[in-house]
């Protein structure tokens, strides 16, 4: 198989909890759609029976987590326990799918995972070993494609970013979860937003500022002619709209020939 199989591998295993030739032998059936794959696993009666099926190992997710702790702090997986796990899942520390982990895991702080996270996150994932949760990963990744879920991983993120004893995220903290969150390929004004915070803002990032810039992401055209400016938007949308409205007016109009 080549790389792209094994990743769909690796998902279909992480959604059905078939081993690894019964995802083969789907996938080859369904020409390698994970979908339709899936559909023919459950349609043709493949799926283990619940007696059958076994639950996660919780002696062996404590061992994880004492694989992983802080040496100083019996009940946290801290910073350096969290990048050797990174490290073992072959995941750089801030690739996108590691905040969807932390909110799978319920973590309450950036850089740790409390004990209780660590072991009842892992259990509700059905993840007893690091290969498990290896396997999970193309699922959890995929899971910010899903408007729902993202919206919900969106909203995590603010109070996961938050300082402890902070209330609000610091602008360079959110700068940042928008760089993990919001590229371009997302949201086209992306850069032209962190621009204007770092130039006009300065400061911290309010929750509802953070939750509605997702709404207006999705409610508002690309050229923001939609906008209504006596809506009940926060005053950075505001002027951030009258910002690039006005930019969008200073260009030089086109007169359909390429000129470059």
């Amino acid at each position: 198989m080549n790389r792209q199989q094994r990743d769909k591998q690796s998902q279909f295993v992480g959604i059905t909890g078939a081993d690894s030739s019964t995802a083969t032998r789907c996938l080859e059936a369904a020409s390698w759609s994970v979908e339709a794959a899936i559909d023919y696993f459950y349609s043709n009666g493949m799926q283990p029976s619940r007696s059958a099926s076994k639950r996660p190992d919780r002696d062996a997710i404590h061992r994880l987590f004492l694989k992983y702790k802080d040496e100083d702090d019996e009940d946290v997986v801290g910073v350096e326990g969290i990048s050797q796990l990174c490290s073992d899942l072959g995941v750089e520390p801030d690739d996108i799918v590691v905040l969807v982990l932390s909110w799978h895991l319920g973590a309450e702080a950036m850089c740790e995972y409390s004990k209780k996270e660590f072991e009842e996150g892992l259990a509700e994932l059905g993840c007893d070993s690091i290969d498990k949760l290896r396997a999970k990963l193309p699922t959890l990744r995929a899971e910010v494609q899903e408007a729902a879920k993202f919206r919900k991983i969106y909203q995590f993120a603010y109070l996961f970013s938050r300082e402890k004893g902070q209330k609000i995220v610091q602008l360079d903290v959110a700068l940042a979860m928008w760089d993990l969150l919001l590229p371009v390929t997302r949201w086209k004004h992306s850069e032209a937003w962190k621009d204007f915070l770092r130039t006009h803002h300065k400061r911290a990032v309010s929750r509802d500022t953070w939750n509605q810039l997702l709404d207006f992401i999705l409610n508002t055209a690309p050229d923001f002619s939609n906008y209504d400016d006596s809506g009940a938007w926060p005053y950075l949308l505001d002027e951030f709209v009258e910002a690039q409205r006005k930019e969008l007016q200073q260009q030089p109009p086109t007169n359909g020939m390429d000129t470059s």
